[in-house]
C-alpha cells in the first residue's frame, strides 16, 4: 500500500479540521482524538519505512 505525498497529506488535513472542530464540543475528547491520529500516523509511518527496506 503506497500513499503518495499529496494524498497523505490531504488525510492530515482532514484530521486536523476534524479534532478542531471536536474542540468546540469536547476539549478533552479533541485531545484524545489528536493523540489518537498522531499514533496512528507514526505506526503507519514506521509500516510504511520497514515494508521499503524489504
Amino acid at each position: 500500500m503506497n500513499i503518495s505525498n499529496k494524498t497523505e497529506g490531504v488525510i492530515g488535513i482532514l484530521a486536523a479540521f476534524f479534532v478542531l472542530f471536536s474542540a468546540m464540543f469536547n476539549p478533552k475528547i479533541s485531545a484524545g482524538l489528536a493523540i489518537t491520529f498522531l499514533i496512528v500516523l507514526a505506526v503507519y509511518k514506521l509500516y510504511q519505512t520497514k515494508n521499503k527496506r524489504r
